[in-house]
């Protein structure tokens, strides 16, 4: 396609876009009302939140906010966290995470909180992504040691036709005082509640005539920061991957939140008059309904899929894999058999994908069930122990239980007791087993363990693909070892 056919066709797409917004947005009856007057003036923000690196959407989604630019000229693009893990080509690029901070950067990114699955690789891999991305990280609840020299910002300023603006970042932080990563990987800083950091940057309110939280703390905590917090304007969210088709205000606060993966972007509008917010609203845009894809940007997305090392088949599926846990089984067995242990556990929100076709199973394949890359570690337990452990893992789970290989189990229904049983041999409470699982689940779960276990310096993905290379066919349908 020529440059001019190029023009016309994204001016198309423009138009057409235009009008799909003009419907969403204005009802007949409120068109006056949802339009700036003569005398306002009008921001209007992108957002979107935990991409997780889901590069496939990127050329879709660049002809949106090119088509969107067309019509609102200072269009501002924000993304409320999590933009990693979750694509192996990404995951696994050397530089790790370049394709997505690249395509960022040609999509014109004004803005990111860190959310945190930032965190996933070590803190001088945020640091590069910091240092290859033309836009600020946002994190004010974040405390970094001078010596640990991170450039992330509690919260940048703006200006826009006379409209001062204030962006404040923040991520959530749980009931142990970090963010939802590996502890490993947060030795070097730490974290406040979001709660109690909020209110320090009221004084913001004062000085600029809108002000946003970029928040990577998920929808109900979000609905808490809006109650307490009513001199904020608008909370971009993200973190509990919530879509909120209809974003409507709370206390005051307009609260957005666009789903996941890219599938959907929200368009927020502010009024103002006189410095004064008048008027607040916002629509989801779904990215799967553009049809033309950005032709650059596809160009670019190719050569990051142009990986012949991930799309090498290493074993067959005979049957699909229809669940999670069907999935589960076979990342313990790879663990079990490969360390040589009697027992191997794998957290559930470590499974990342659903189901797997059947045919061959690919290296990329690997990399998106189980995209973290933790250690294998392994400890020797009583079978008490190994009760107790299950237990933990379990509440730890919030109230499902991990996937097993070695034994089958059963959890009570309060949660205060487990039937184990195994085939072909007694499950003892005084004899001391071999047990595995990843390095996440090791520093995350309470372990009573008879020494104090030892890392095998290899990742739970290399032990899978070589399980996989050793078995060349695997057949996990129906497979199901916890209630």
């Amino acid at each position: 396609m020529n440059k001019k056919k190029l023009l016309l066709a994204l001016a198309l797409v423009a138009v057409v876009l235009y009008l799909v917004l003009r419907n969403q947005l204005d009802s007949p009856s409120e068109s006056s009302r949802n339009q700036p007057a003569a005398d306002e003036t009008e921001i209007v923000i992108l957002s979107v939140n935990d991409m997780h690196a889901n590069i496939d959407m990127f050329p879709k989604f660049a002809t949106m906010v090119d088509s969107l630019r067309a019509i609102y000229p200072d269009l501002l693009l924000f993304s409320a966290g999590d933009n990693r893990t979750g694509n192996p080509i990404n995951n696994q690029y050397d530089p790790v995470n370049y394709p997505m901070i690249e395509l960022m950067n040609q999509t014109g990114f004004d803005l990111t909180t860190v959310g945190n699955h930032e965190w996933d690789g070590d803190v001088d891999n945020l640091r590069n992504d910091i240092k290859r991305a033309n836009f600020p990280f946002l994190c004010a609840n974040v405390i970094i040691p001078a010596a640990v020299n991170l450039d992330i910002k509690p919260f940048v300023t703006m200006e826009q036709h006379g409209v001062k603006m204030a962006v404040v970042g923040m991520i959530e932080v749980r009931h142990d005082g970090i963010p939802g990563a590996h502890p490993d990987k947060l030795k070097l800083v730490s974290f406040k509640n979001p709660k109690v950091v909020l209110p320090d940057y009221k004084y913001l309110r004062n000085e600029n005539d809108v002000v946003i939280l970029l928040s990577h703390c998920g929808f109900e905590d979000d609905l808490e920061l809006a109650q307490a917090n009513p001199w904020i304007d608008v909370i971009i969210g993200g973190h509990s991957h919530t879509l909120i088709e209809n974003p409507s205000e709370t206390n005051g606060v307009l609260i957005t939140q666009s789903g996941s993966h890219l599938k959907y972007a929200t368009l927020v509008k502010i009024r103002l008059k006189d410095h004064k917010v008048v008027g607040k609203e916002a629509v989801v845009l779904d990215v799967n309904k553009v049809r033309k894809e950005k032709p650059e940007i596809k160009k670019l997305l190719n050569e990051f899929n142009d990986a012949p090392a991930l799309n090498e088949p290493i074993a067959t599926a005979k049957t699909k894999f229809e669940t999670p846990e069907e999935i589960g089984c076979m990342m313990t067995d790879a663990l079990r058999e490969m360390s040589g242990a009697d027992f191997a556990f794998q957290n559930t929100g470590g499974v990342r994908v659903n189901y797997l076709k059947q045919g061959p199973i690919t290296v990329k394949d690997v990399y998106s069930i189980d995209p973290f890359n933790n250690e294998v570690v392994v400890y020797q337990m009583t079978g008490a122990q190994v009760k107790k452990f299950i237990l933990n893992s379990y509440r730890k789970n919030g109230g499902f239980p991990s996937y097993v290989s070695g034994m089958t189990y059963t959890v009570s229904d309060d949660g205060r007791s487990v039937w184990v049983n195994m085939d072909g041999a007694n499950f003892s409470t005084n004899k001391v087993y071999k047990v595995a699982f990843n390095s996440y689940m090791a520093s995350t779960v309470n372990i009573e363990s008879e020494d104090e276990g030892r890392s095998l310096f290899k990742t739970s993905e290399e032990m899978i693909i070589d399980f996989l290379r050793k078995h060349k066919e695997v057949d996990y349908q129906g497979v199901v070892r916890t209630k």
